[in-house]
């Protein structure tokens, strides 16, 4: 009677093997499930992204005109694809990804022309200053990656951070 005792004590002690593989399958499952999403999420906050390496060029500008207490200028090298701004000091380039375009556009709407069934901005800036006091000019970014439609961004002239579109209108 007691060696049945200790057996059964010692059945209850662990898992079974159907029991782990069980629970291995339904862990990878999950992950299977999950992956492509986490994938994408970490995608989307990459740093290799043409807004991303725009709005980090305008908030560098920005940093050196306050800290150098000179105007800053950025330009936009089509031809080179390069992001360049600076001032008396010296000049910091970004080079953006392959077949981008971008350009610095005048703050108010309706300048548009219509190429391809596309409505596109027609009025450029050649540059855009930040100055010492933490301002910028007025000015908006257009954004093409490729052949997709452009995206076009405003940048507030105080905090020169982009504004978010107004909801419900």
């Amino acid at each position: 009677m007691t060696t049945g005792a200790c057996d059964r004590h010692a059945a209850q002690g662990g898992f079974t093997l159907v029991e782990t593989l069980l629970v291995l399958a339904v862990i990878a499952l999950l992950a299977s499930l999950l992956l492509p999403g986490v994938n994408s999420i970490l995608r989307s906050i990459s740093d290799e992204e043409p807004d991303r390496q725009v709005w980090d060029a305008i908030t560098a500008a920005r940093e050196e005109a306050l800290t150098t207490n000179h105007t800053v200028e950025l330009r936009w090298d089509q031809k080179e694809q390069i992001l360049a701004g600076g001032n008396q000091t010296g000049v910091r380039q970004r080079r953006l990804s392959p077949g981008t375009s971008l350009k610095f556009l005048q703050p108010q709407e309706g300048n548009f022309i219509l190429v391809g069934g596309v409505l596109l901005d027609s009025q450029e800036v050649p540059v855009v200053r930040f100055y010492p006091d933490g301002t910028c000019d007025r000015f908006r970014v257009q954004i093409r990656e490729g052949t997709s439609a452009p995206r076009v961004m405003a940048v507030d002239p105080w905090t020169c951070a982009p504004v978010l579109p107004a909801v419900g209108k």
